[in-house]
């Protein structure tokens, strides 16, 4: 499903990347991006998936009104 593709594999491919390049450079700072998208791949894993699809399909079915701060 694309839901997936979009909202977890690019976080995992982005967490290995990070991960190589901070192994590569050997520079702390790159571990902290790496963190944060496995901390974020876990998530989605523990049920982080029903909640995003949940609020994607609210922001769906409100048409624009989330977008343009209801009509104003």
């Amino acid at each position: 499903m694309l839901f997936d593709v979009l909202f977890f594999g690019f976080p995992l491919v982005l967490c290995i990347c990070m991960g190589a390049h901070a192994i590569r450079e050997a520079d702390r700072r790159f571990w902290m991006p790496a963190f944060s998208f496995f901390s974020y791949c876990l998530f989605y894993l523990a049920g982080g998936r029903d909640v995003i699809l949940y609020l994607t399909c609210c922001l769906c079915m409100m048409g624009g009104w989330a977008s343009f701060g209801f009509g104003l």
